[in-house]
């Protein structure tokens, strides 16, 4: 099941001070001490992509937001005149750095890689040196880095900053040169490590992800690992970073372990890259590279999955609430995240994986099979099936399906892909899509009668019940 906040408080007063539930003793305290907008990913490019950029502002101002905080990719190729668009919208929100209501509103983005290396992409070297170009150029130079920012943003650049929200420390490391970013952001905890109060949660944010933790290993675009050395010394830290543009709908997106590790989301497009699901881009250099070869799908569309959090900060949690800027709807429960992190808490993976139940397939799900014309001129073997139901609040996230040469007395599986579902990224007002899995026709090379069966997965990997088709005969 979903670890709601439901569950959570359920839990805690149930097992008062068992595993995870131990710093919470009493009623759970209803008042936040911040409240903090969490985004990522804008990739301001064009006049009029600012939208959903003021749409979540507003929403973070009308929520009561104490700061908001930007994980990088501020501006999609490195301009300093999308850095401005970004920077007009903050203050047509938040004029001077407040709300409506007086209360100041801080302002906590980092650049990201976009930001600083985007502006020499898809030029030739003459373009790279003409002189327009270089003074529109966020990452030409460190100068222009300062001066963009301070410009746009009206504060000073550094490249690893401290504010304080209310009292809860929030620190913003900028992309750089891999090294230099390693050395400012372990120099800064080993000057400031030991300021920071212990009793209270603090934040820390980067671009990409620090390595082994939210969706592990196979994560796209995760750092080298020496964010994760540095703040496994801290229990209390809470790092938000984005890059890899993973949905809020994936329960992977909270990693409890030395501390805790949130992925951000994307506020322009929800990640496809996933290694070797078929509807999936290929372009996963984290993930696995040893299936070489063509698939029979392209790359499933997911332009509307633009997604944000408001996180509300307690001395002992997080409570945070996902929301998407594209239908204005809550993408699930609020998750409730104890503080300090435990290897061994109830967010741990290895806990929350036990707990999970697999979607299933209403009783009079089909399978429907087809032989197409392909997208990548070749035959395709087309299989529809619509979208298993949740169960317990665990939605599929993708689907299992075999192709199985059936004969006589026995069966021979010929073929079996994964494809992302659907709706994978979507709210729940706006699931139910039907799913296509497609097998290249000279793929199965061995001709006879085929079952094609699918399996819904969820996020943690427990499946559902196969649903099949009628025996389908290829000649």
């Amino acid at each position: 099941m979903e670890f709601s906040r439901r569950f959570f408080i359920g839990s805690c007063l149930a097992a008062g001070a068992s595993a995870g539930c131990s710093s919470f003793k009493g009623a759970l305290s209803s008042k936040p001490i911040a409240k903090i907008g969490v985004l990522s990913d804008v990739h301001l490019k064009d006049p009029g992509d600012e939208l959903h950029f003021v749409k979540a502002l507003e929403y973070f101002r009308d929520s009561g937001a104490d700061g908001v905080l930007v994980a990088g990719d501020i501006a999609d190729t490195g301009r300093i005149s999308q850095l401005k668009r970004a920077g007009d919208s903050w203050f047509k929100v938040f004029p001077d750095g407040k709300a409506p209501d007086g209360r100041k509103v801080e302002q906590l983005f980092v650049y990201g890689n976009h930001d600083r290396w985007g502006w020499t992409w898809g030029l030739n070297d003459e373009q790279k040196k003409d002189p327009a170009v270089i003074a529109d150029s966020i990452g030409h130079s460190y100068e222009n880095m300062k001066k963009a920012w301070e410009e746009c943003f009206r504060e000073e650049y550094v490249p690893v900053w401290m504010k304080k929200v209310n009292g809860i420390a929030v620190i913003g490391a900028h992309w750089g040169y891999r090294d230099d970013h390693n050395k400012a952001m372990e120099k800064f905890f080993k000057e400031n490590g030991k300021r920071l109060n212990p009793h209270l949660p603090f934040f820390y944010t980067q671009h990409d992800h620090p390595k082994d933790t939210c969706f592990g290993a196979w994560a796209w675009g995760h750092d080298d690992g020496t964010s994760t050395r540095v703040l496994s010394a801290f229990p209390n830290a809470v790092a938000f970073s984005g890059h890899s543009h993973y949905t809020l709908t994936d329960e992977r997106t909270v990693w409890q372990g030395a501390f805790t590790s949130i992925n951000t989301s994307s506020l322009k497009y929800s990640s496809h890259d996933y290694s070797c699901r078929e509807n999936a881009a290929q372009s996963n250099s984290s993930g696995y590279g040893g299936e070489n070869r063509a698939h029979a799908m392209g790359c499933i569309g997911t332009g509307d999955g633009r997604q944000g959090m408001l996180v509300s900060v307690f001395d002992d949690r997080l409570e945070i609430e996902r929301r998407e800027f594209v239908y204005g709807e809550s993408l699930g429960d609020n998750w409730i995240i104890p503080i300090p992190a435990r290897t061994d808490g109830p967010m741990a993976y290895a806990h929350r994986a036990a707990k999970r139940s697999a979607p299933e397939f209403a009783k009079d799900a089909k399978v429907e099979v087809a032989i197409k014309d392909g997208d990548k001129g070749k035959k395709v073997v087309e299989v529809k099936f619509p979208s298993a139901q949740v169960v317990d609040d665990c939605r599929a996230n993708e689907y299992e399906v075999t192709a199985t040469l059936v004969e006589d007395d026995f069966d021979l599986v010929q073929a079996q892909r994964r494809v992302l579902a659907s709706d994978f990224y979507l709210p729940a007002s706006k699931c139910g899509k039907e799913n296509v899995c497609a097998f290249f026709l000279d793929e199965l090379t061995k001709k006879g009668n085929y079952v094609f069966s699918v399996r819904p997965v969820e996020c943690f990997g427990k499946k559902g019940a196969a649903i099949a088709s009628a025996a389908f005969r290829l000649a």
